[in-house]
């Protein structure tokens, strides 16, 4: 599979675990789908990093701006930082749904964070730790 099919797949089957933390959280099967999926996402852009470590291409550095640019030339290190935005932010929202069901935080406060962190990853985290403190009057987790 080419990084751009796997990009396509990736981008539009993202939606079905996000769906179900925000529509079903209680579901038994809900945190487990989400952790899977972000977890095959994780596998995914390993791969595609170990194949592009592996090719011929070259430029790329984590030590300096430039090669860090030039990581990013390569269609499968771009996706590999898709994949990991994915998988962190959905990471993230299955962990805030999770929490607020442990600290019995009402779901409709945290569907606004769930979206937020779906589309904008850290404002998402951050507005749920806002809320949890506003329910919990606590900042340690």
């Amino acid at each position: 599979m080419t990084a751009d099919d796997f990009y396509s797949y990736a981008s539009i089957l993202i939606f079905l675990p996000w769906a179900l933390l925000i529509l079903a959280p209680k579901w038994q099967y809900t945190e487990p789908v989400a952790f899977a999926a972000a977890i095959i996402l994780l596998i995914a852009a390993a791969v595609f990093t170990f194949s592009y470590l592996a090719g011929a291409e070259g430029g790329g550095s984590l030590l300096s701006l430039e090669g860090f640019k030039n990581l990013f030339r390569s269609k499968e290190m771009l996706l590999t930082g898709w994949l990991n935005y994915l998988s962190f932010c959905l990471l993230v929202g299955t962990w805030q749904s999770h929490d607020a069901r442990q600290l019995k935080i009402g779901h409709i406060f945290v569907v606004p964070s769930l979206l937020l962190t779906m589309l904008t990853g850290p404002a998402g985290l951050l507005l749920y730790l806002v809320v949890r403190f506003f329910r919990t009057k606590k900042w340690e987790l």
